[in-house]
């Protein structure tokens, strides 16, 4: 069990988050970043083609969050990338407690602790 994970994959994270909540120690510390590109993205049709984060957290609840150009696009980002973390350690009786989210240049990035 690890006490910290850094996820900054090149494209969606959301392909190794079930292996990397497992992975985290009871109160460990995850830090998770992906490129907000897709998910604040004016072209809806990219968005649902290649954001498989999207795609995941549509399935898992039921639900279609949609790209949106405006004010808070960013902070729509964080919550669509919260929400995936939420599900992937709901599967496996834990939950998360977000810490900070960042949202900078091109990327959000997210720290938060993993409790069972």
């Amino acid at each position: 069990m690890e006490g910290k994970v850094d996820l900054d994959p090149y494209g969606s994270p959301s392909v190794f988050l079930d292996y990397t909540v497992q992975s985290i120690a009871d109160g460990g510390l995850l830090m998770c970043t992906t490129d907000m590109a897709v998910l604040c993205g004016g072209n809806g049709e990219v968005y649902y083609s290649k954001d498989k984060l999207h795609f995941v957290l549509c399935i898992e609840l039921d639900m279609v969050p949609t790209p949106l150009r405006g004010k808070y696009c960013h902070k729509m980002a964080l919550r669509i990338l919260l929400a995936c973390i939420e599900s992937h350690a709901n599967r496996y009786k834990r939950y998360i407690v977000p810490v900070l989210s960042v949202q900078m240049d091109f990327y959000v990035r997210v720290f938060v602790r993993i409790y069972t």
